[in-house]
This record gives C-alpha cells, structure tokens and sequence, in this order.
C-alpha cells in the first residue's frame, strides 16, 4: 500500500503562483498608499504647470504661421514632406481614422500615467530616472513653445490637411482645445512623439522580454503615424519631439550622477517590487 502523503508535501503551482501573485499585489498597493500619494502630487503639480505656461503662449498666430511654411519648406528642401501622401492613406477608411484619433490622444497621457504607475511600483529607479527625464523634456519644450510657437499642420492655410480630431473624434477634441491648457501654436517639439518613444525606450529595457520590446517599438510608431496622420504634427516635429525627450533623459542621468548619494539612499528605502517576485 502506498504510504499517505507527507504533511510537507509542496503545494500545487497553481495555487503556489496565485499566492504569489496575491502577496505581490497586496505589497504594491501597501507601496501605493505609503508613497504614490506624494509621487502622484508632485507630478501632477508639475504637469498642471507645464499645460499651464504652455497655454499661456497663443497670442502670436502670424508669427507661428510663418514658421510652419517655413518647415514645410525645409522638408521640402530634405526631400521628406510626406505628411499629405501620408494622411491620404487613412482618409478613405473611417475605422483608421478612429485608430489613430485613439493613438493620437489615449496613447499619450494616460497610457503614460499607467505606465508610471507600473515602473513606480516594479521599476522604482527606472521610474525616478523617467520621471525626471519627463521633467527635464517639459521645461525645455516649454521654453522652446515660448520662443518659436510654430503652427500644426492642421491649422495651416492652404496647406490641404484635416483636422481628424476635429472631423471624428469631438470628446478628444474638445479635450485637446480645452483653452486653459492647450497652446495650438506648440507643434516643436512633439512630445506627444518624444515622451513616448522615451518611455517605449524604458519599458523595453526594464522588462527585457519579447513582449516589452515589441510594446516599446510599437508604440513609438503607432505615435508617430498618429501625430502626422491625424495633422496634428510635422514629420520634423516629432524629430525635434525625440531630440528633446532624449536629451531630458540626459539631464536626468547628470542630475542622478550629482545627486548619487541621496538617490541611492533612496531607492535602498523604496525597494522595487520586481516582477519575478
């Protein structure tokens, strides 16, 4: 006769991965509640400041016109205004222009917040070093919609582009013309571009599988056909856009290497919840 099984016989996988999964997610919203408070204000405060003076500068229309021909003319000298070639490939399908309107306004802030919220609670230096990065791309983008507002190509006169937010997507588009944080006139830098090919950069790094890789691809060139699809950008806009997200992340890494110290002191303090947990 076969002897019982011992008492200390392992437990099934499956219920061993739920428990798993169950101590990590109740540790990550104990991370929440202890610390995402705080995070969540300060970049919140600092967002609202950046939609804040970004829809401050919209007084200046001539002078954003002239720069957006001027544009058109440089890409046109770089051999590279594709944007009316490129818009005609989705006019004709209702269902792309929704794709894109989608893209073009869900993928950028709120895909961003979400995740954010997964780098804070699984990634934590990652986090603070995009956060900052994020940070340091806005105060430049900031003072560059200041100095050169340039016009959308969708607010070009003449120029024969649609405005597909405004054609198909009225809650989007009201969301984006909301005029006490909307500048129409801040088209350089895209970092509706920059900040997403930034962070489809980081989410391929941390996570280091097919997945995150192809997200981090993927989404950068969805993003990028979204902005100069829909009108909202100039192929050398999102260039620019990437320019300045990259070189924020530049400063974060010299800020983090000035500030090692504390940082490090930090991160022994919040340890990250890593996925293999």
């Amino acid at each position: 006769m076969a002897a019982p099984p011992a008492s200390g016989h392992p437990a099934p996988p499956m219920k061993l991965s739920l428990h798993r999964t169950a101590g990590r997610l109740a540790r990550a919203w104990a991370l929440i509640r202890r610390y995402g408070i705080y995070e969540a204000v300060v970049v919140v405060v600092a967002f609202l400041i950046y939609f804040t003076v970004r829809g401050l500068v919209v007084d200046r229309a001539g002078e954003a016109m002239v720069r957006a021909f001027n544009l058109i003319e440089l890409e046109q000298r770089l051999h590279i205004y594709w944007e009316l070639r490129m818009q005609s490939w989705i006019l004709d399908s209702y269902w792309a222009i929704r794709a894109l309107n989608w893209v073009y306004f869900w993928g950028h802030m709120p895909l961003v917040a979400l995740l954010a919220v997964w780098l804070f609670v699984f990634h934590r230096h990652a986090y603070y070093r995009t956060r900052n990065a994020f940070l340091a791309s806005g105060a430049i983008g900031v003072v560059i919609y200041w100095l050169f507002p340039v016009a959308p190509p969708r607010l070009v006169p003449f120029a024969g582009f649609i405005d597909t937010m405004a054609a198909f997507d009225r809650f989007g588009y009201n969301a984006q013309e909301t005029e006490a944080f909307v500048n129409p006139f801040a088209a350089v830098p895209s970092l509706h571009f920059g900040w997403s090919l930034l962070l489809g950069a980081v989410v391929a790094w941390v996570g280091r599988n097919p997945v995150a890789v192809a997200f981090g691809v993927a989404w950068p060139v969805a993003m990028f056909c979204a902005v100069v699809m829909t009108g909202n950008h100039f192929i050398l806009d999102a260039v620019f856009g990437g320019i300045v997200a990259f070189a924020g992340f530049g400063i974060a890494l010299l800020f983090e290497r000035l500030w090692h110290p504390a940082s490090r002191a930090l991160a022994a303090r919040l340890p990250a919840l890593e996925p293999g947990e």
